[in-house]
């Protein structure tokens, strides 16, 4: 088989992974790329660091990259700084996108990536795509990790000041940034304030399992953005078969948090009788490495974008 390398930029940390016959598969990971950042230039900075670490030459590269709004990136800039590498082939594509063909593969459906941010993809047997939300965390990204963690902040800070009704989120709050009186401040002077932020979904996810009535109604509020995300995208798709329809999703955030994946399938339902709420069937690498054979015929094709040194 060709040797790749394998990758998953994402906001909040970043997954690397070398395949080939020569040596045993290599896992790696770093650190995210930052908003507003340019998510190719920074594909090519941390492969060439990886590649460059581990003395490995790959004929390959194959990524979803956070940040890139449905577009499919720059593949041609990312090829021209690796070819010292033996790179002869990058196919590039939002992480959505890679995050769809984790949890689906090439079968029609939706999938909610959902990390930092939420985007929801939907196709349909008819080869019919839609996109929805993804427009970053000024604009959207509705239900997802910053949206979470924000509005927990928030409650906390209500409480703190007599605002709103009494939570351990304020606790919370306080461990994880700092005396409430502080937060403000600090998070307005952190450069990764929106993933410091969006960390703090865990916590408000962690006392809704525990009980704590505000922190459960945000994660309520959040299953129902998610809900409304992935129905948004199927009504856009169409229902070719008029039968089920699954909803997958990507990223930790739902497969760590139980107590959100049954709120989102209890919304489902409500919208919906025939929405199916279906486990992933891989990870994020999986979905790059599918990524690499996606048939041009494949409705997911239109988001990817490919170059070779070969052409």
């Amino acid at each position: 088989m060709p040797s790749r390398l394998l990758v998953d930029v994402g906001q909040t940390g970043t997954r690397l992974r070398i395949e080939s016959d020569a040596a045993e598969t290599i896992d790696d990971d770093t650190v995210g790329v930052r908003p507003g950042s340019h998510p190719e230039s920074y594909l090519a900075q941390v492969a060439h660091e990886t590649l460059s670490r581990h003395q490995v030459r790959v004929d390959t590269v194959a990524a979803g990259l956070s940040g890139l709004q449905g577009a499919g990136g720059d593949a041609e800039s990312v090829l021209d700084r690796l070819v010292g590498f033996g790179v002869t082939h990058v196919v590039l594509a939002d992480d959505a996108v890679t995050g769809y063909l984790a949890a689906l593969a090439l079968a029609p459906g939706v999938v909610l990536s959902v990390g930092t941010g939420v985007v929801a993809l939907a196709t349909t047997g008819d080869q019919a795509l839609a996109r929805v939300n993804g427009w970053g965390h000024l604009l959207g990204d509705d239900g997802g990790g910053y949206w979470i963690g924000r509005a927990g902040l928030h409650a906390a800070l209500c409480a703190f000041d007599g605002r709103g009704p009494r939570t351990l989120l304020l606790d919370a709050a306080a461990a994880r940034i700092g005396p409430a009186q502080e937060i403000g401040v600090t998070l307005q002077l952190d450069p990764d304030r929106v993933r410091t932020i969006a960390a703090f979904a865990k916590d408000v996810l962690d006392l809704a399992a525990g009980g704590d009535r505000v922190a459960t109604e945000i994660r309520a509020a959040a299953a129902a953005e998610l809900a409304r995300n992935a129905d948004a995208a199927a009504r856009r798709a169409g229902d070719a078969a008029g039968g089920q329809i699954p909803v997958s999703w990507s990223g930790s955030l739902l497969t760590a948090q139980p107590v959100l994946r049954e709120a989102l399938q209890l919304e489902l339902a409500r919208l919906d009788s025939r929405y199916l709420l279906t486990p992933p069937g891989g990870t994020q690498l999986d979905g790059a490495r599918l990524l690499t054979d996606l048939p041009a015929t494949h409705p997911l094709a239109a988001l990817v974008r490919r170059a070779s040194s070969d052409s």
